[in-house]
């Protein structure tokens, strides 16, 4: 049933097969890229595509195919630890505040509220400054950005479901607050959040890109997708259109490839939506 449901939508296939491209690119990008991503050749600066380099190469001589292929790792890597950092702690964090009216629980709400007051780009923009303009220091900024989102959503369900007949049915079969909490009210409110995974993860990789397009983000020479559109915008006006069209393009692929599965997650999450002759 699984296989048929994912099968039967083109959007779905689409997703699962960017993001196998994507996979693919990330475990052999070694033997995959024809050159180094990071060795400089000023001999042959700026050539555009050709047998020699498919992609053609940017200012500094580098291979733009090799680094857009070592870039996956750098994109992909950073925006889904961050996500899945966020969803781990964002997730009971929205559980609890949800289930315990609390005081604590007000002023979780507010500090959430005061992080999601900021624009995410700017806020993002002053924690890397901040923190320093290393790798990892991006994936723990925007997992501070990504755990209001899952707190919030998770929170919401969960106010919801806590007052529902079968939480006061294993209440009077003797359960206590942790068991109606995870084997009750946990399991029923968690789709929102798994749809949501999908689509922060391609939020991220803009976000990642987004900094390091404005020297916020990832440093040179490290492969990165928004540091070589970045690169590449300051010889556009030349004519030389390559060193940031297929970085861009590769970054819509991605940001499309998790849109795609996220959409498709919620419809099969959804059983209304699973009915026959309702492919998407």
């Amino acid at each position: 049933m699984t296989f048929r449901f994912w099968l039967r939508r083109p959007a779905a296939t689409l997703g699962a097969a960017l993001l196998l491209l994507q996979v693919i690119a990330i475990v052999f990008a070694g033997m995959l890229a024809p050159y180094s991503p990071t060795m400089a050749d000023p001999l042959h600066s700026l050539e555009p595509p050709s047998w020699q380099h498919p992609l053609g190469t940017d200012v500094s001589g580098m291979d733009v195919l090799s680094r857009i292929i070592f870039a996956t790792r750098i994109n992909l890597l950073v925006s889904i630890t961050a996500v899945a950092a966020a969803f781990l702690i964002g997730v009971p964090v929205g559980l609890l505040i949800g289930f315990y009216r609390t005081i604590a629980s007000t002023l979780v709400m507010r500090l959430f509220d005061f992080i999601q007051s900021f624009p995410v780009f700017v806020l993002g923009m002053a924690l890397v400054s901040v923190l320093g303009q290393e790798i990892w220091n991006v994936a723990l900024v925007l997992a501070i950005l990504f755990v209001p989102v899952f707190a919030r959503l998770v929170r919401a369900e969960v106010l919801s479901l806590r007052e529902r007949p079968f939480i006061s049915a294993a209440r009077c079969s003797g359960a206590g607050d942790i068991s109606v909490m995870f084997r009750h009210i946990l399991p029923n409110a968690m789709t929102p959040a798994l749809v949501q995974l999908s689509i922060s993860i391609g939020m991220a990789i803009l976000l990642t890109a987004g900094l390091s397009f404005i020297g916020a983000g990832v440093r040179m020479p490290t492969p990165e997708w928004g540091l070589m559109v970045s690169s590449g915008a300051q010889q556009l006006i030349l004519g030389v259109w390559w060193v940031s069209l297929f970085p861009g393009i590769a970054i819509v692929l991605a940001v499309l490839c998790f849109a795609l599965l996220g959409d498709q997650l919620r419809i099969f999450l959804d059983p209304t939506k699973r009915a026959p002759g309702k492919a998407r």
